[in-house]
């Protein structure tokens, strides 16, 4: 068999390059014979060859990388075709495309496999040599907290200058207006207790009285801007302080020094960081909390708390589940976990655990009625059938009895639904939900709903994935950034604007939106890459018996749960507490996995 190897690897680098480079179209086969695509292929094949003899055989193969390699390569297979068009067709259309998918999956299968084989080998095995710095670099060691502060605000100088006062987008324009008392479309998603109060908790209100109250407290001065400089103050020393804090904790809990330095350089130079750092949307304050709670949970589990400790943790928590509305996932689907660790902590766990579920039902179910503020709507959460019978409208419309489309016609309005379709968002759908449905017409809907599940399951999975599809596949890009200056204000009579150094804005914003093509780091901005990183951290706990440590990865994987029932295929804003808290937290269990 030993004399065969090299034809093997050799066949491995043609199928695997066929499965990087050969697109597949519904009419089959997509090949180059351009002169630079010939080399390409011939180049690619060749480097392949020599990456599968130096490393398919050396390891010895462990089922969980197996499984993980298996999960990634359908991955690829299915999301290039739901990609391309929006259903499984490219991969189970005819015998042609299934032996070209199942000839895509092996190449992918063979090189993710061998890949982070690889990878755990280099992890376990592999020491990184320490490099010297400039004597600046002294200064961190002393105030690594101070140095990290001091270095990121430097480098966000610029964004906060060109972005005077701060970017705002369509979501928190409509929360400083229901401040102002102003009609937002909001209160027409909603069930007014009282049509006089403009506030809402559809945006989570907390957010919504910060930013809206230091807009009001700038209108008063007369001068808008003022007051939305006060809210970029804020955010932006928030944001910074956390990721100093960050690296910091990396420093104090010895993590290796090239990490730590890796680290100070991304929070810094990648530009989604301090773009986001001067967005007034209400994702990145949570994020930055989200990010510390996790630190703290690492914290928990490794050393002993004061009673001090676990009361900050308890209004961390607290903050966390009021900066979102769907921040008490985050904590349910996380903190109990904690409970099956150390003795020690179970008690003061379910104290902190208790108080917040408290104080969250106290809040939704007492407080806001008390000040007749009406919370967000139950079409929130229901995304997911409303495409399903969305997509079914669409494509096979004329299968739905005339009962039937009463039915759905009292909750979604049925008319124009299936023109209302569109594969990546459900806002057009449940933008027409009848907010007055009552439960008994809710239940019918789903009798409803349920039948033509049955009917026809494949519609129904289909419009989910399309859905989700997104956050698991790498080679789909939906990186955004907010740049522009937003018109709602200014609309509603307000001065809200930028000032004049739109120069300075056009190259920052030419750097943030060619980011994500940069060769390796641009990867930060990739969603589904992102949740490919959870998902083989994982796995390494798994294979390194460290399960306990699973759990720092929960509060991201509750986040990804939620965006997986959310109303937008790859939205970024909604991922981003994973992106900020990531480089940190593979720094955390490198150290951890150094030193097991």
């Amino acid at each position: 068999m030993k004399k065969y190897r090299n034809i093997i690897y050799f066949i491995l680098g043609i199928i695997t390059t066929f499965s990087l480079l050969f697109p597949v179209t519904s009419s089959g086969l997509k090949f180059s014979r351009s002169n630079t695509m010939m080399i390409t292929y011939v180049v690619l094949a060749a480097l392949l060859f020599i990456f599968y003899r130096k490393y398919f055989a050396k390891f010895k193969r462990k089922t969980t990388y197996n499984i993980i390699a298996i999960i990634f390569s359908l991955l690829m297979v299915f999301g290039y075709s739901y990609d391309i068009v929006h259903n499984a067709s490219l991969v189970l259309g005819d015998i042609s495309l299934i032996l070209f998918s199942i000839l895509k999956g092996i190449g992918y299968y063979v090189l993710f496999n061998t890949s982070i084989h690889l990878l755990d080998d280099v992890v376990k095995t592999k020491k990184m040599k320490d490099v010297k710095l400039p004597k600046i670099f002294d200064l961190f060691d002393k105030h690594p907290f101070l140095f990290s502060f001091i270095v990121i605000l430097l480098c966000y100088l610029p964004y906060i200058i060109a972005y005077y006062p701060v970017i705002i987008n369509y979501d928190a324009a409509n929360q400083i207006k229901e401040v102002m008392g102003i009609h937002t479309r909001y209160m027409d998603s909603v069930i007014l207790l009282n049509p006089n109060v403009y506030l809402t908790n559809f945006n989570p209100l907390i957010h919504t009285f910060l930013i809206g109250g230091l807009f009001k407290v700038g209108y008063l001065l007369g001068n808008v801007n003022f007051g939305m400089f006060l809210y970029s103050i804020i955010q932006v020393t928030i944001v910074i302080s956390v990721f100093a804090y960050s690296i910091y904790y990396l420093k104090k809990i010895n993590v290796n020094k090239i990490l730590i330095r890796i680290v100070v350089g991304i929070y810094p130079l990648v530009p989604l960081f301090p773009f986001y750092a001067m967005t007034a949307v209400k994702d990145v304050i949570f994020s930055s909390l989200v990010f510390l709670y996790i630190i703290k949970m690492y914290d928990i589990i490794k050393y002993k708390q004061t009673v001090k400790q676990y009361i900050l943790f308890a209004l961390l928590v607290l903050l966390v589940i009021l900066f979102r509305n769907n921040g008490i996932y985050t904590i349910l689907l996380s903190l109990p976990f904690l409970l099956i660790f150390k003795k020690e902590i179970r008690i003061p766990i379910l104290i902190v655990l208790v108080f917040n579920i408290t104080m969250y039902v106290g809040y939704n179910k007492v407080l806001l009625p008390s000040f007749e503020i009406a919370n967000t709507s139950i079409r929130e959460v229901l995304s997911v059938p409303f495409q399903q019978t969305a997509r079914y409208a669409k494509y096979y419309g004329d299968e739905i009895s005339l009962e039937d489309r009463e039915v759905i016609d009292k909750v979604l309005g049925y008319d124009d639904l299936g023109e209302r379709y569109d594969t990546d968002l459900s806002d057009p759908v449940k933008n027409k939900f009848n907010k007055y449905t009552t439960n008994e017409e809710l239940k019918e809907y789903f009798t409803v709903w349920l039948k033509y599940l049955f009917k026809r399951p494949v519609v129904y999975i289909d419009a989910t994935i399309n859905n989700i599809y997104g956050y698991f596949y790498p080679n789909t890009s939906a990186w955004y950034i907010y740049t522009d200056l937003n018109h709602k204000l200014p609309e509603a009579g307000f001065d809200y604007h930028y000032n004049g150094l739109s120069g300075l804005r056009l190259v920052l914003k030419g750097y943030g939106e060619a980011f994500p093509y940069i060769p390796i780091i641009g990867t930060i901005a990739n969603i589904g890459m992102t949740v490919w990183i959870h998902i083989l951290l994982i796995g390494m706990l798994i294979v390194n018996k460290m399960k306990k440590h699973i759990v720092l990865l929960l509060p991201s994987l509750s986040l990804i749960l939620v965006c997986m029932v959310g109303p937008a295929n790859t939205y970024f804003r909604y991922i981003l507490p994973c992106v900020f808290a990531l480089p940190s937290i593979i720094c955390i269990l490198y150290n951890e996995l150094k030193n097991n």
